[in-house]
């Protein structure tokens, strides 16, 4: 599993004082994009695009001083395609839960994934 803590921004909240939705997909991209940084190279840095997106809202998040956690597992490895199992959270509440599917791209044309990104995939899957 991997984690990655968020300082809520006022900006982020809509006029209700609730996180606004489009920036729970932003977090997803934060914690997506500090995944894949884990596991690269400079002669081979991940190049992805999210292929399938879908979030589902839990309870509404509102401003507050301390972080929320969203964490990734690995829910499935194809050839040239993995998904993600998101949730932002605190230790007390689930404020959505979310999946997303990402391309491995070369050129703007699918690639296969390499041994090396499929074994660094497996090791963040679900027990």
């Amino acid at each position: 599993m991997h984690t990655y803590d968020i300082q809520l921004r006022r900006t982020d909240m809509d006029a209700l004082e609730h996180l606004n939705n489009v920036v729970y997909a932003q977090y997803l991209d934060e914690a997506r994009a500090d995944l894949l940084a884990r596991h690269e190279s400079a002669d081979a840095p991940w190049r992805v695009v999210v292929a399938n997106q879908r979030l589902t809202f839990r309870m509404p998040l509102v401003f507050r001083p301390e972080p929320v956690t969203v964490t990734s597992t690995v829910e499935r490895i194809g050839t040239t395609s993995f998904t993600l199992v998101h949730e932002v959270r605190d230790d007390e509440s689930l404020y959505l839960s979310a999946t997303s599917t990402l391309v491995a791209i070369q050129a703007s044309t699918p690639r296969a994934l390499t041994a090396a990104e499929r074994a660094y995939l497996t090791t963040l899957m679900a027990a």
